[in-house]
């Protein structure tokens, strides 16, 4: 059988260098494509095609990531399926990401000695899900009743309120200092729907305004 054919796009030199170690001794794998971004990704891939390619969720404020890349991606290359290496893994990202082309999840804390196995399962065509993400996605309101209390985070604040993914994807460049029409370029998404999604994700969290968010992100920290 030929080798599956894999490429990783990861905006940490650290997190590539470990899995570039890591792939290289994989038996029946060949990487052909390392990337940092995703304009190097869409160029790469183009030459150097891929069967599988292993896409962190989230990349730089500048590039097209998440939900929107793996949209462009389906377009651009079908016969590559997609599995999503990424520390974001909550119930709304994984379903939206599995519903728009993704074809698994691989949260970034699991065993790495897992990770040759996920992509055969990606690469024969079915879908891989981990124990632990299966679970967050079959029950996510029981697991949220049924956790230990933790520390509130500002992820799982975001999560707990059910904030879709897209409306996390906003709140979270909101955070990082973005506008909203820089947001609205990242994700090639219309100013309105942007403001909406802020809208909404405000009505969720219970605030009214700009002040209101920060509060509560800076009492998370």
């Amino acid at each position: 059988m030929n080798p599956i054919r894999v490429a990783l796009l990861d905006d940490h030199a650290i997190v590539r260098q470990g899995l570039v170690s890591h792939l290289g001794d994989a038996p029946g794998m060949t990487l052909v494509g390392v990337y940092k971004n995703s304009g190097e990704l869409i160029r790469g891939m183009s030459a150097a095609p891929a069967d599988v390619l292993l896409l962190d969720f989230v990349l730089g404020r500048d590039e097209l990531d998440g939900v929107s890349l793996i949209r462009a991606l389906r377009a651009r290359f079908p016969a590559c399926r997609i599995l999503m290496l990424s520390t974001h893994h909550d119930s709304a990202t994984v379903s939206l990401s599995l519903r728009v082309g993704a074809s698994g999840f691989f949260g970034k804390h699991e065993d790495l000695s897992g990770l040759a196995s996920a992509i055969r399962v990606v690469a024969s065509g079915a879908i891989y899900l981990s124990a632990e993400v299966s679970y967050t996605v079959a029950d996510a309101v029981q697991q949220t009743e049924e956790a230990e209390p933790t520390q509130p985070t500002r992820d799982n604040a975001l999560q707990l309120a059910a904030l879709s993914a897209r409306e996390q994807e906003v709140i979270r460049c909101y955070l990082d200092g973005m506008t909203i029409t820089q947001i609205s370029e990242k994700f090639n998404r219309s100013i309105k729907t942007i403001s909406t999604q802020k809208t909404t994700a405000f009505r969720k969290l219970g605030i009214t305004s700009n002040n209101g968010l920060f509060k509560i992100m800076k009492a998370l920290e």
